[in-house]
């Protein structure tokens, strides 16, 4: 068996040897395909520094974005599966192998994510979410009741692997959704497939301040997108179960959001908070958000862990 990784890169010259010298340290038969979304920062010469038959290296003629760089990965790859790696993250010994290993115990899996430990800027561990008690395998209705009140359930697009067979039915990556393609992509593969969590703590997902999420503009974008993304969650629930969705979502990406806007306005930007403002009362009513944000600062206990059941909906045939 021959596995792909798929590493997309741009400006990542920090952190780009130390994931490179992970994966290929990895005992299993690989290759890696680095995709250069025309980096400025060095980081093509770092990826070209690796003398090693098992590294092919594209590079971009003009920037296509995360997903489409690593779309352009997906298409070139000849192995089956294919792990999607990022450019600021470590692969710890035998993690492709432990992720291999549990697809091949369930074949009719969508794709697998792993459980990663947190580092810093440099590779201090930060810890894991130990606490996190999804099952091994997690079917449609499941699927939908954590996503539609947590999110996405992979940490981090280094989490996952996904057979050749998931993207022929699905698609790749939607570049339409800068921020959040990984999201967007892990929904259309639940409609279709089980998806696998591997507990084995085998690869560590870097924090830094130059990454995607922590930028100023980072916040807008999401809005917006979450906007689109909330039609999809819509047609999967009846509408007083979708109330109870939005008004938990509310306390926590409320709360996300009106921090960014706050701080954005006190930068001086007050036409654009104010849109803002009038995006987040369409994702979530802003009576709701500040309410909920009231009740935190006086106290009171927030919000429990919702009771409501996953719908008895069917996934897409």
């Amino acid at each position: 068996m021959l596995i792909t990784v798929a590493l997309p890169i741009y400006n990542g010259n920090p952190y780009l040897e130390k994931a490179i010298t992970s994966i290929l340290a990895q005992d299993v038969n690989l290759e890696l395909i680095i995709s250069d979304d025309r980096s400025s920062d060095g980081s093509l010469d770092v990826a070209e520094s690796f003398a090693d038959s098992r590294i092919r290296i594209l590079r971009n003629d003009r920037n296509g974005g995360i997903f489409g760089n690593l779309n352009r990965c997906i298409s070139a790859a000849r192995g089956d599966p294919i792990q999607v790696f990022s450019q600021d993250d470590v692969m710890l010994p035998g993690y492709l192998a432990s992720q291999v290993a549990l697809l091949a115990k369930h074949t009719d899996a969508g794709l697998v994510y792993g459980m990663p430990e947190r580092i810093d800027e440099q590779g201090r561990l930060l810890g894991t979410d130990d606490s996190d008690v999804t099952p091994e395998r997690i079917e449609w209705p499941l699927y939908l009741w954590i996503s539609s009140h947590y999110g996405s359930l992979p940490s981090s697009i280094s989490s996952i692997m996904i057979p050749r067979s998931t993207f022929d039915a699905v698609g790749l990556f939607d570049p339409g959704y800068p921020l959040a393609g990984d999201l967007e992509f892990y929904n259309r593969v639940a409609e279709r497939f089980p998806i696998l969590f591997n507990r084995e703590v085998r690869h560590a997902v870097r924090t830094h301040q130059l990454m995607t999420s922590a930028l100023p503009t980072s916040g807008a974008r999401y809005l917006r997108e979450e906007l689109r993304l909330a039609d999809w969650y819509r047609k999967h629930w009846s509408e007083p179960e979708l109330e109870k969705v939005r008004y938990f979502r509310a306390d926590m990406r409320g709360r996300y959001h009106l921090g960014w806007i706050r701080r954005m306005a006190m930068r001086g930007h007050i036409a654009q908070a104010a849109h803002a403002l009038r995006d987040l009362n369409r994702l979530y009513p802003l009576h709701w958000v500040i309410g909920l944000q009231l009740q935190r600062l006086l106290g009171w206990r927030g919000l429990a862990r919702p009771s409501i059941p996953p719908p008895k909906a069917t996934a897409v045939a």
